[in-house]
């Protein structure tokens, strides 16, 4: 039997108080396009994607849905049938550019979003530099173990790699070293972060060169993570405290008998070129 599994990250929909705000840092900074708009929501392309990042006019801001592309139809089906298996309620909708769907709730109260397609657009964004795919995205969890046994166990992602009582790194049927990270003891649920993977060194080059002249801020600089091998940095994005990871060299995982590997939390767990304390 086919192992269940999310294809990949389809799309993060944002809640924002300002919503010109969020689109000019996603646009301006971030290099995505307007796919579409209206009074309430923004719809930001990269890649052929229709859509990336899905802005919402809210009172509050914060993470509104996490949306997961399957391989095909049938899974979808296969996975509404896991989920009354397991009593977990779903609703079902039929998205203009995601197809049928089906959403429910993750044990942190995360809106989770399965897909069977999202819509293309013939032609990338023209730009300076330009995103190539949305790579992941990393959220704060209430509990760490909980919030695996249901990623893993339900909804069938594999562990990659972890670091012990801290964070864990799973990845989807496209084979990306994640798609999702979940941390535990970051304080209330929030998203942490979204990455985009960019097509090469000079393209990460210019994103970050396009930042500093046009009023972003970096939260963090340049970095090597030891798990992916992905070279990027972090920017303060809209909404706060979520940031923006622009990175190359993200690994790719397509060896069947890959073991995930247990860091110990240190000064190297999430960049390998900082030097030793003195």
């Amino acid at each position: 039997m086919t192992h269940l599994i999310p294809w990949r990250l389809g799309y993060v929909a944002l809640e924002v108080t300002d919503l010109g705000e969020a689109e000019d840092f996603w646009t301006r900074i971030a290099g995505l396009a307007v796919s579409e708009r209206s009074d309430d929501a923004v719809h930001l392309r990269g890649g052929t994607d229709h859509h990336w990042i899905v802005l919402h006019r809210a009172e509050r801001p914060g993470l509104r849905r996490m949306a997961f592309e399957l391989r095909e139809y049938g899974d979808l089906q296969r996975y509404a049938a896991r989920l009354e298996d397991e009593k977990i309620p779903f609703t079902r909708h039929e998205g203009a550019w995601s197809g049928p769907a089906i959403r429910f709730r993750d044990p942190s109260g995360y809106e989770v979003e399965l897909v069977t397609g999202l819509g293309h657009v013939p032609n990338r964004p023209a730009g300076w530099f330009s995103p190539q795919e949305l790579l992941h995205a990393v959220v704060a969890v209430t509990d760490l173990e909980e919030s695996f046994d249901f990623y893993t166990r339900i909804l069938g992602f594999r562990e990659s790699d972890r670091v012990i009582g801290r964070t864990i790194f799973l990845r989807g049927g496209i084979g990306y070293h994640h798609a999702l990270v979940l941390g535990g003891g970051r304080g209330e649920p929030h998203l942490d972060h979204v990455c985009f993977l960019m097509p090469d060194l000079d393209d990460l080059m210019r994103a970050r060169a396009s930042l500093l002249e046009n009023g972003g801020e970096l939260d963090r600089d340049l970095l090597r993570h030891p798990t992916s091998g992905s070279m990027g940095f972090y920017a303060k994005a809209v909404p706060a405290p979520t940031t923006l990871e622009c990175c190359v060299d993200h690994a790719r995982i397509t060896d069947p008998d890959y073991r995930p590997r247990a860091l110990t939390a240190g000064r190297w767990t999430s960049n390998v070129w900082l030097p030793p304390k003195r």
